[in-house]
């Protein structure tokens, strides 16, 4: 082997482990950073899940709150019933005052056919 050959065989192995490395170099930071990336995304929306999820907690002890202080079934059904009643003494009061505004006419229809007394 001459010295040319050498060093034409040396400068090929060169650039193949020169190509190889590139190309690991380049699989490692395309898809070595894109893992960080994730990652760093991951832990973003983590955090931000965490934060909804104290806000909901937050929010549902105060509905919670509020629900021991609404009206319950026994409750409702008291307002229902008084509601019934104040229904039918309304209605009790139109039947008598369409009697009374009967027994007005009649009145009326008496003094226009014979005068006052």
């Amino acid at each position: 082997m001459t010295f040319d050959e050498i060093k034409f065989w040396s400068v090929l192995a060169f650039q193949v482990v020169n190509l190889f490395a590139s190309a690991v170099v380049f699989i490692y930071l395309r898809y070595g950073d894109r893992n960080r990336q994730i990652d760093e995304r991951f832990e973003s929306m983590a955090s931000a899940n965490d934060k909804r999820a104290d806000g909901f907690e937050r929010r549902l002890a105060h509905i919670e709150g509020q629900l021991e202080r609404a009206p319950t079934h026994s409750d409702l059904a008291a307002i229902h019933e008084k509601l019934n009643l104040t229904n039918a003494s309304v209605s009790q009061m139109s039947g008598q005052l369409g009697g009374i505004n009967d027994m007005l006419k009649l009145i009326l229809n008496r003094i226009a056919e014979k005068g006052m007394p």
